[in-house]
């Protein structure tokens, strides 16, 4: 392998590194490969740990796009804010979460240091982004400077926000319409680096045009974190200091230019429930099987349902899943989307299976006893007459 191969390869691996999208633990990704489809993404058992997991971008022009959404982190009541919620919609483990307590009378300052959310001076959460992080602390102002007897519809009003389809179209609509010129340069850029500039080397040789391509290379990525700065100043005013880190990275780095368009849309939702984005974006089918494990999730979490015996953080998380559900139920019924039959529970595999668990739907042959999988949940028997076995995992 010549030193020019060589270089090549190690341009590709560096792209192939760029289109990876690191997916934190209690986020979901969309990802637009070829088309209008969109596929909703999970951490992947493999390529991810406690932690999150690695999701990829279509590496291949059209380039596509990459959303990233996180159910919202905080348990909140018109009396306090708890760092707990017990739906999971992940696959696998909750998310680590701190399960710190805070009234609003006792809450006096609220502040952002880059994803970490600061409640009194102290770390009370950590996002997924410093953009999120910011619209959780505005939430959470408005909570506070508001009068407890309103606390509750304006939690209403925010979780019918994160649930608002129309709201959601008109803003990636938006994107899209604003993010062409960065679409066109990063696609062009792709075309130069992987198939214009190698034959060019190969017709005239490496001595003879490297300093033109270095100059295309120059113009071209230049264009791009340009462009890049003026959208990401429309779409994320606030983020100063994470749009100047983007900015020179995408100028000094031509494999990392073709991925700009993927640092703006990766947060452009994520204010948005992923329930109503995968109504929006998603095959119906995969729309109504996630809707089905949102559902159930509301319905019946995991043990515990809140950390320790604090009665406190009991009422937080109660109170916000109870809402929460309500307005979820009710957006499905507004899509057309029935929801008992969606969620009806399953048939027995057989004629030894008396009950399962309503979250997991493992089927037990005892028709009482807990699922060990969901936290020592309830299980719930078979409509079957009565039959005793002992009790075993099917």
């Amino acid at each position: 392998m010549t030193d020019l191969e060589l270089l090549f390869l190690v341009l590709v691996v560096i792209y192939g590194w760029e289109c990876a999208g690191w997916l934190p633990r209690g986020s979901l990704g969309f990802v637009n490969w070829l088309g209008p489809r969109w596929r909703l993404k999970q951490v992947p058992n493999l390529l991810g740990n406690q932690k999150g997991g690695f999701i990829f971008a279509s590496p291949l022009p059209p380039l596509g796009a990459i959303c990233v959404a996180t159910p919202m982190p905080l348990s909140l009541s018109p009396c306090s804010v708890l760092a707990f919620v017990a739906p999971n919609l992940n696959n696998g483990p909750r998310p680590q979460q701190s399960g710190k307590l805070i009234s609003f009378t006792a809450l006096r300052t609220v502040h952002v240091q880059g994803r970490e959310l600061l409640l009194n001076g102290d770390l009370f959460l950590k996002t997924s982004t410093p953009t999120f992080a910011e619209y959780l602390a505005s939430i959470l102002r408005q909570l506070r400077d508001a009068a407890p007897e309103t606390r509750a519809q304006k939690i209403d009003q925010m979780l019918k926000a994160s649930l608002d389809a129309r709201a959601l179209q008109k803003r990636w609509a938006d994107f899209q319409a604003r993010s062409n010129t960065v679409r066109l340069l990063t696609n062009s850029l792709f075309f130069y680096l992987f198939a214009f500039a190698p034959g060019l080397i190969w017709a005239v040789g490496l001595a003879q045009c490297w300093l033109a391509l270095l100059v295309g290379v120059f113009i071209l990525t230049l264009a791009t974190a340009l462009c890049f700065r003026l959208v990401h100043k429309e779409f994320y005013p606030a983020a100063e200091d994470e749009r100047f880190t983007h900015f020179i990275t995408i100028l000094l780095s031509p494999a990392t230019a073709i991925r700009a368009r993927d640092v703006l849309s990766r947060p452009l939702l994520e204010t948005f429930h992923p329930l109503a984005i995968a109504q929006s974006f998603c095959p119906e089918t995969e729309f109504l099987a996630f809707a089905r494990k949102v559902i159930i999730e509301f319905r019946h979490p995991a043990l515990p349902l809140a950390p320790g015996q604090d009665e406190v953080a009991r009422e937080a998380e109660e109170s916000f899943r109870s809402t929460f559900r309500r307005l979820i139920e009710k957006f499905l019924k507004q899509n057309g989307v029935e929801v008992e039959q969606l969620t009806r529970p399953p048939d027995p595999a057989d004629d030894s299976c008396l009950s399962f668990c309503p979250r997991c739907e493992a089927q037990f042959t005892s028709r009482l006893g807990s699922c060990p999988d969901c936290g020592g949940l309830a299980l719930v028997p078979f409509p079957s007459p009565n039959r005793s076995s002992t009790a075993r995992r099917k």
